[in-house]
């Protein structure tokens, strides 16, 4: 896994071309595929998980136990597969990590505004957008789930673009900053404004598209007016 991750930092161009894939199938289809895309991740969380596990115990030290933790995994990645694509708890799930993930877009923004680097009104902002953004979902479950699957999709499409162009501090690089208040400021160019323009216009088109579009919504969605 260490290697692998090693293999993706070392071909910058692999990341990016991931990322924008990601995006587009997110952002296009999060609706359509809401389900099988939540599940996926659940799965592939699950998986990573119980092999860092594995790997810190040192059970992956020998071929057999390296087998017979392969095979707990993917169990535990089925299982997580399973629960994950439940519809409630798929819509939980990307509440939870939609809201982290724009509490953490306006926690940046306001970094490049402002130069205010605090690490507890990063986790008072990212906390609120995953309450808030929970509740919504509770009430207005399609139009949420909407509205987030195209602003993570536009999110992972415009950060592949920065693979390949460069110019936008990454999130680790924010964390770092905020931890440490002694650490160096980060670089806001020109570049990383056009980044996020990209970013909102992304979100909206998704959003258009998805609601508009009768190949990008679900099927129940866009099969109702025909049993009617």
């Amino acid at each position: 896994m260490l290697g692998f991750v090693n293999f993706l930092n070392e071909n910058v161009w692999l990341s990016g071309t991931l990322l924008l894939a990601f995006g587009l199938c997110t952002g296009l289809f999060g609706q359509k595929w809401f389900l099988p895309i939540t599940g996926a991740f659940a799965a592939l969380c699950a998986f990573c998980a119980f092999m860092v596990l594995s790997s810190i115990f040192q059970w992956l030290n020998t071929t057999v136990g390296m087998i017979i933790c392969t095979l707990f995994a993917i169990g535990f990645a089925g299982t997580a597969y399973w629960f994950g694509s439940r519809p409630k708890v798929a819509s939980l799930l990307l509440c939870l990590g939609g809201g982290f993930m724009l509490g953490s877009i306006v926690e940046g923004l306001i970094i490049a505004i402002f130069s205010w680097e605090s690490m507890v009104f990063y986790l008072i902002v990212t906390t609120s957008c995953m309450v808030g953004a929970g509740l919504l979902g509770c009430y207005w479950t399609d139009k949420v789930n909407e509205f987030l699957t195209a602003t993570v999709g536009s999110y992972l499409f415009m950060r592949g673009w920065t693979y390949y162009l460069g110019g936008y501090p990454s999130e680790i690089e924010m964390y770092n900053m905020m931890a440490n208040p002694d650490s160096q400021p980060l670089d806001f160019n020109g570049l990383f404004w056009f980044y996020v323009a990209l970013w909102v216009g992304g979100v909206f088109t998704f959003w258009y598209i998805q609601s508009q579009w009768s190949y990008a919504k679900a099927e129940d969605d866009y099969e109702k007016p025909n049993k009617n």
